[in-house]
């Protein structure tokens, strides 16, 4: 794909999710739900295909009633599953935070480290706070600093095409003035 087109779908996307990180999350999971049932129909239709030739794979039969309806519950309460991803990654996160933090601080037990090394996992333990008990708000928001920095990939591109465009245009001006 070639960067114009790459910087339009990152424009597109970064104003999606500014405009829209609520409705984002809705949609993803109910992408997801969808893919996950037609997996499961897909799957229920091998299963009689092969049992009509005699070759009967219960495991397939009840992977295609799970696979389906998983992919319906997901349908139907996307909200509710959004959430729960969210909280998910707070649980992730905090876990992952805390255990940097006690990693440091027993190494700082043996070394001298600089207090700088301790910003990222405490902004990590902080996400993950955010994300455990306010899953919804704090959702919303790490879809918005993502719309921001697709926005800023954007124009940044944007502006370096221009610029790389200006700058071969005006080489090859003067490349033309040398061969004369």
């Amino acid at each position: 794909m070639n960067s114009k087109f790459n910087s339009i779908i990152a424009l597109i996307a970064g104003l999606a999710l500014l405009i829209w990180p609520s409705l984002i999350k809705e949609y993803i999971v109910l992408i997801i739900g969808a893919l996950i049932l037609s997996i499961g129909i897909a799957s229920l239709i091998y299963y009689f295909i092969k049992k009509e030739k005699g070759e009967i794979n219960n495991i397939l039969l009840l992977n295609a009633a799970v696979d389906s309806l998983f992919g319906l519950v997901l349908l139907v309460f996307p909200k509710f599953f959004a959430g729960l991803v969210m909280f998910i990654f707070g649980i992730v996160l905090l876990s992952i935070g805390i255990s940097e933090l006690v990693k440091l601080i027993k190494a700082s037990k043996v070394l001298n480290l600089h207090w700088g090394m301790y910003i990222v996992p405490a902004l990590t333990t902080l996400g993950g706070i955010l994300l455990f008990f306010f899953p919804d708000i704090s959702g919303n928001m790490l879809f918005i600093i993502f719309g921001i920095i697709l926005l800023t990939y954007a124009v940044s591109d944007f502006v370096s095409m221009y610029i790389i465009r200006k700058k071969t245009k005006e080489k090859g001006e003067l490349e033309n003035l040398e061969d004369n």
